[in-house]
């Protein structure tokens, strides 16, 4: 092997180590910022929301789904729940009971 071959071959390993250094201080750091997120407190809050013409319960899951539900699905069955409504239909005018939540203290 010449010399031109080895410092190729050396330069590659060197650059393949960088990456690998790269990709695990990216992911501890990942990591970390997760676990702090996660950690945080949520506070959980009801409020009486009128239903407004237009209103599905999607559209409104949109408006108060905060960090204790990561699935629309469920936050729509905790909505029936609470307001024991078997389908999906919604009346404007009406009123419904929503649970919500924050990371912030009101």
């Amino acid at each position: 092997m010449s010399r031109a071959e080895v410092i190729v071959r050396n330069r590659k390993i060197a650059l393949s180590m960088v990456l690998l250094v790269s990709v695990i201080v990216a992911f501890v750091l990942f990591t970390t910022r997760a676990d702090a997120e996660n950690s945080r407190e949520v506070y959980t809050y009801y409020t009486s929301y009128e239903i407004q013409p237009g209103d599905t319960l999607w559209t409104i899951v949109d408006q108060f789904m905060g960090p204790d539900f990561t699935d629309k699905d469920d936050f729509i069955n905790n909505i029936k729940k609470i307001n024991h409504i078997s389908g999906d239909d919604i009346t404007s005018g009406k009123y419904l009971v929503i649970q919500y939540s924050s990371y912030e203290c009101l």
